[in-house]
């Protein structure tokens, strides 16, 4: 919009009734108080349903893992009895359709397994994600993945849920490492796209009923 045009418009809003300005400037500010509230009510539900489906994952997959790597405790890799078992467990149903990829983090920095191997043994650049992990909490994030260690996923085209979890030493509970893997988010996305719509319109709905 040009300086003519808003002069224009300000002009024209000037010479209305005092009840029509009021009108206009109090439907402007309703409904920016309704993008603004439907903006937070479907970033909550999102962060929501992305932190329960990773928590319940988490767990899943860390009742698996937790007592194959407990060699991580006491040393900085896991025996070869560990390493075939999760092979075998992560290559067979319902794991190899559901999680696609996973890894296993030394404090350090340090991938001591991977699915496939590819960057096993080698130190890479830490994600922040790692870090938090390592305080003892569940971090998950539905978007592109865009870290070195994480191109064999990114070039998958899949909608992926990336989710590290603490492992903790059976016993002390100490954190000793971190898995971090790959879920399959298909039906994920489709959850938070009917939760959108569902927040949306309950915002206007609220909005509707006030008025």
């Amino acid at each position: 919009m040009d300086a003519f045009a808003a002069a224009g418009l300000r002009g024209r809003f000037a010479l209305l009734p005092l009840t029509g300005r009021f009108l206009i400037a109090g439907a402007v500010v309703m409904l920016g108080a309704l993008l603004v509230t439907g903006r937070w009510v479907t970033v909550r539900i999102e962060a929501s349903v992305v932190s329960n489906t990773a928590s319940a994952t988490a767990l899943y997959v860390d009742s698996i893992v937790a007592p194959l790597s407990q060699g991580l405790a006491a040393g900085d890799r896991l025996g070869d009895p560990a390493r075939r078992e999760l092979d075998a467990t992560f290559a067979g149903r319902p794991f190899r359709d559901r999680i696609v990829s996973i890894k296993l983090w030394r404090p350090d920095g340090t991938i001591v397994y991977a699915s496939g191997g590819a960057i096993e043994g080698r130190p890479t650049s830490s994600p922040d994600e790692l870090a938090t992990a390592l305080t003892g909490r569940v971090v998950a994030t539905l978007e592109a993945l865009h870290d070195d260690e994480s191109t064999r996923e990114a070039a998958m085209g899949i909608p992926l849920l990336e989710v590290y979890a603490p492992i903790r030493a059976i016993g002390s509970g100490r954190v000793i490492g971190v898995v971090e893997f790959y879920e399959v988010a298909t039906e994920l996305e489709r959850d938070l796209a009917d939760a959108r719509r569902l927040s949306w319109l309950l915002v206007a709905s609220v909005s509707c009923r006030k008025r």
